[in-house]
């Protein structure tokens, strides 16, 4: 049975898929530069025909889509579009994905078939609707496109390694390409990568998953395994992901294998050196599956190692307020301000975990001269260094994130001088990570 705030995140999600917006939006803008066409009568939730069978859609039929809502159809269903999305156009992508990236050449070579990681998307049975939503990405969202054909890439690769049967690769990469797809719905600006999301957006973005699984869980013929996997694949086995923050035993293997892959691929996108994604698996060695992560680590196992150099009051700022974020819940938890309750739970598994994040590397939060010296006198070091910093600034942020989206259900669980003690801490922890 799901709590109120599960039950919250829910009808948020609801809500985004039945508004439809932003992803009507991105399919009028479509029309501007791909052939679109009326399969058949497109008809609004007043029973008004809009735009008739076979009608080309042109700048004043555009804005009858942003104009009304639909009913009893889909635009998946109701539109045609020229050179849109095929598994064949799919495994071209993904083989020249390949092709042009050396760590995914890597990947291939490892997997034992590389055929079929450059070709075995042709064979994929994917619904119209899918194909469709995968098109308006490509067309209109195109990061998101490409990291979902990196996604793609990398879970084929780990089903080949573990392995899964035909049926499970096939599923995995199905999930793989629909994973995202929720954020079509949200707004694009959002998104932007310069755009500093605010704590009202936030709500969003962790829905997305949900939204993804609404979006393909009542396709004919889409296997209940993807469906199940896209749910999950933002959800750590440590409790801390999202949206419901599922745990261990409760997440499947193919949403474990999807949750790796996803980080992956984000983290080969943003970083040239791959060797930064092993040191980040490491990093979070508690949240992912070790199987899976072992069979990553591989594919960066012979990459050069990173150098980097080491900016030592910028460096010396962030570690002092990881360092005051430490101490000042030691302090809660010696003077008995949070009880044995599920929210200091969760907060006390948190903080031991980021204090052992630093700790599986030799660096002594309490001690900030050795691991500076350490880092000033080896390149490879201050590299390390630099991606546990960047790694702590992110998990700081994520567990500001955590702390709120349970707040509304939660504090009222705990004593008023705890809420007090713990809101003080709150404004401690975003300004270290400078919220």
């Amino acid at each position: 049975m799901k709590n109120n705030n599960q039950q919250v995140i829910d009808a948020t999600a609801q809500t985004m898929l039945a508004d439809a917006r932003h992803y009507v939006e991105a399919v009028a803008a479509m029309a501007e530069t791909t052939a679109l066409s009326a399969a058949q009568d497109i008809v609004s939730s007043t029973g008004i025909k809009l735009i008739a069978r076979g009608a080309r859609i042109d700048a004043s039929l555009r804005e009858k889509l942003r104009g009304h809502r639909l009913s009893g159809m889909t635009l998946e269903k109701s539109l045609a579009v020229a050179g849109g999305v095929t598994p064949e156009t799919l495994a071209i992508d993904m083989s020249r994905l390949i092709d042009e990236d050396a760590w995914f050449r890597s990947l291939a070579a490892r997997s034992g078939d590389p055929g079929a990681m450059r070709h075995g998307a042709a064979r994929l049975n994917l619904p119209r609707e899918i194909l469709f939503r995968l098109t308006v990405a490509r067309e209109q969202r195109p990061t998101l496109y490409l990291h979902t054909v990196r996604v793609a890439v990398i879970c084929h690769y780990l089903a080949l390694r573990l392995p899964l049967r035909a049926t499970g690769i096939d599923n995995l990469v199905i999930a793989a390409l629909c994973h995202d797809l929720g954020e079509l719905f949200i707004d694009p600006a959002i998104l932007d990568a310069e755009h500093r999301i605010a704590e009202e957006e936030r709500r969003y973005i962790d829905v997305h998953p949900i939204v993804s699984w609404l979006m393909v869980c009542d396709l004919p013929g889409l296997p209940a395994e993807a469906a199940s996997a896209i749910l999950q694949h933002q959800e750590r086995l440590d409790g801390s992901g999202y949206p419901y923050g599922r745990k261990e035993n409760e997440l499947g293997l193919p949403g474990r294998m999807l949750a790796a892959a996803d980080l992956a691929a984000s983290i080969v996108a943003r970083f040239k050196d791959r060797h930064r994604l092993s040191t980040l698996l490491r990093l979070n060695n508690n949240r992912y599956d070790t199987t899976v992560t072992n069979l990553l680590h591989e594919a960066t196992r012979h990459d050069a190692p990173p150098s980097g150099r080491l900016e030592h009051e910028a460096v010396m700022k962030r570690l002092s307020g990881f360092v005051a974020i430490l101490d000042g819940w030691g302090q809660l938890r010696a003077a008995r301000e949070i009880g044995p309750n599920v929210f200091g739970d969760f907060l006390s598994t948190r903080m031991f975990n980021l204090r052992s994040l630093v700790v599986q590397f030799g660096f002594d939060p309490y001690n900030l001269a050795t691991p500076l010296q350490l880092a000033a006198e080896d390149p490879t070091i201050a590299a390390e260094l630099n991606a546990v910093l960047d790694e702590l600034q992110f998990q700081l942020a994520d567990l500001g994130r955590e702390f709120d989206r349970r707040t509304a259900t939660l504090m009222a669980t705990v004593e008023p001088l705890a809420a007090s003690a713990l809101t003080d801490w709150r404004r401690q922890l975003q300004e270290c990570i400078g919220a």
